[in-house]
């Protein structure tokens, strides 16, 4: 069980619940990779988004047989995605263990990705309405777009902040949106209720992997458990870079110049001096100012919901999320 929630008593019991349904969704005797994959889900990540799907549904009359499988198909879905990035990105480490491609192989590292996404839909298909299914499909959609431009922008540095933010809201905000508000939705939430959750849910999103995209500027490999500035080594371009290219176009881009050597791997000397000047032009603040900005955007739409234990609860995790260390 992840430490995460270790403040949040109220999450561990149906925490717990979505693990075992994980463990035997995995468990199944005809998948050859099946230990690999529960090693990777077992693998203390954060599970925030079945806390979402689940802190949504507190919200309506929520039924366990219909959220757990819910927040269960919301963590395979994410989990896919993780497989299937380290594999574009060629990652070797990932919550502090050899990702799946560097233990099998790429060709099944994929497949075990392509697995767990039709055992998400399996599970979702059990307890949504057919449109829901549909808008799960579409959040999918969205993430793989959002993949897709970033792979094809590797390499090319834009200073343009609406890019980026567009960039992760697809990648990101879009599924944590999606989780608080199917919770919501299959717990018979009003409608009204059920949008303004949405909109804290892509706000919280989007503050969420600003912060990750900061904690790989200034963090360490034993906290985040994978590298750090692997960003910049993969030739991405995260906000705290987009301002520093903003505030300091000449000295960010003459070392940008000499980052990807002949072999095309990034030089590891010049990673480290672009997080320097990221840091001292102050793109990391900048982008610590923006994570802020959408995080009060979050709670002041949570601040509308009704007064209930689950509205205390989800202004705490977005408090949590912007001050996290990994």
């Amino acid at each position: 069980m992840t430490d995460f929630w270790q403040d949040d008593p109220e999450l561990e019991e149906p925490l717990k619940a979505v693990l075992e349904l994980l463990d035997r969704t995995l468990d199944t005797p005809q998948f050859p990779l099946r230990d690999s994959l529960k090693g990777l889900v077992d693998s203390n990540g954060k599970l925030l988004r079945p806390a979402l799907v689940v802190i949504g549904s507190r919200f309506g009359r929520p039924d366990s047989s219909r959220v757990i499988p819910l927040a269960a198909s919301a963590e395979l879905l994410h989990v896919s995605t993780l497989i299937h990035d380290d594999v574009i990105d060629d990652a070797t480490i990932r919550r502090g263990l050899p990702t799946l491609q560097t233990k099998l192989g790429v060709k099944e590292a994929i497949l075990a990705g392509d697995w767990l996404l039709t055992r998400s839909f399996n599970l979702a298909a059990q307890s949504v309405s057919e449109n829901q299914v549909k808008a799960l499909a579409a959040v999918m959609g969205a993430i793989c777009s959002c993949e897709i431009q970033q792979d094809l922008d590797k390499w090319h540095y834009s200073d343009s902040v609406r890019a980026y933010n567009r960039k992760i809201a697809g990648k990101t905000a879009a599924l944590l949106s999606f989780s608080i508000y199917i919770g919501a939705a299959e717990s018979k939430v009003a409608v009204p209720i059920a949008s303004r959750l949405r909109r804290a849910g892509y706000d919280i999103g989007m503050a969420f992997q600003i912060k990750d995209d900061i904690l790989d500027f200034e963090s360490s490999e034993g906290v985040m458990r994978k590298p750090v500035g692997r960003d910049l080594e993969e030739g991405l371009c995260t906000l705290p870079l987009v301002y520093t290219l903003r505030r300091s176009p000449a000295e960010a881009r003459a070392l940008l110049a000499r980052l990807r050597g002949a072999d095309g791997r990034a030089d590891r000397a010049v990673v480290q001096s672009l997080i320097a000047l990221c840091a001292e032009k102050g793109g990391v603040e900048a982008a610590r100012h923006d994570a802020a900005t959408y995080t009060a955007r979050a709670q002041s739409e949570i601040a509308r919901l009704p007064d209930c234990p689950a509205r205390d609860e989800l202004s705490a995790v977005a408090a949590k999320l912007l001050t996290r260390n990994y």
